[in-house]
């Protein structure tokens, strides 16, 4: 069974569908737009993680927390005042604007994971290698550096654990470790990138139209997926410069109630397409749960 049913489209309809959603999470402060973009690229995140490291989902999860916490301190409008730090008001409104603020951010860092699992770097170089060859290469060694350098961050602590036995010495030492493990680091990163710019530019990469050896075919379910995407997300963008979307937290934040009764099914089209490739994913369960029945 395919885990990942959205991505049996093509590489186009995919790459729409993530730069649509990135630029609807950075273009509204609803807190309900918001809140469903949060919970579809989680749930799609969940889906994707199959065994991996946990702490993908974690990171992100601690500077939403972090956001919340220091918002109130630096922006202290809001009308409903909680109580004074430092002689400074610390407001409700301010609070709920920077959790729904720390929620986009967090929305937008998982929806380039997810764009990073369902997206690969042959499909990257399918997609924009003729026309954008060194933006691409680009982007490609961005999403590749960043695992390698988890991985040789862990491999290099493990080694200089049991070389120096960091665990048994003081505080100032265990700093001065770390500032070296982060400069060994950091030299590796630019050899790393030396090694591949030079590599590179030996095999004349960017010289000439670059081909690519895999051929991803057009189907229509393609086409169809990639119209209802657009049509749904040109929609959204089409009401939201009209104002239709707009939430104010400062000096009081309005009714959420009363935004969702005035616009409740252009409310329900956007869960859709936010939750689009988890549904996708229970479409999948459900046929192969069917077929599995009936062997």
């Amino acid at each position: 069974m395919n885990k990942h049913f959205f991505q049996q489209r093509h590489p186009l309809v995919i790459s729409c569908y993530y730069l649509l959603m990135l630029l609807i999470a950075m273009s509204t402060t609803n807190p309900l737009i918001i809140s469903c973009l949060f919970l579809g690229s989680l749930t799609q995140q969940l889906i994707y993680l199959n065994g991996k490291p946990k702490y993908t989902i974690i990171y992100p999860l601690f500077f939403w927390g972090v956001i919340t916490l220091t918002n109130p301190l630096f922006i202290h409008r809001g009308g409903t005042i909680l109580f004074f730090f430092l002689n400074k008001p610390i407001t409700l409104e301010a609070f709920i604007y920077g959790f729904f603020m720390g929620m986009m951010i967090t929305a937008v860092i998982y929806l380039f994971q997810n764009f990073q699992s369902a997206v690969d770097s042959e499909q990257l170089f399918y997609l924009f290698g003729r026309r954008f060859s060194k933006a691409t290469m680009i982007l490609t060694m961005v999403f590749r550096f960043i695992p390698l350098f988890q991985q040789y961050y862990q491999e290099l602590n493990q080694v200089q654990k049991h070389v120096q036995r960091t665990q048994k010495r003081t505080f100032k030492e265990k700093v001065s470790y770390g500032l070296d493990l982060f400069g060994n680091l950091f030299s590796w990163a630019l050899e790393n990138g030396m090694d591949t710019a030079d590599s590179m530019k030996a095999r004349g990469y960017g010289v000439g139209v670059r081909s690519s050896r895999i051929t991803y075919r057009w189907k229509i379910v393609d086409t169809l997926a990639l119209i209802m995407i657009v049509s749904l997300s040109c929609l959204f963008l089409l009401q939201l410069m009209q104002g239709n979307y707009e939430f104010n937290y400062y000096p009081y934040r309005d009714n959420i109630l009363l935004r969702i009764e005035e616009h409740s099914t252009d409310y329900l089209l956007f869960i859709f397409l936010a939750f689009l490739p988890a549904l996708n994913r229970v479409r999948e369960v459900i046929i192969w749960t069917i077929l599995k029945s009936k062997i």
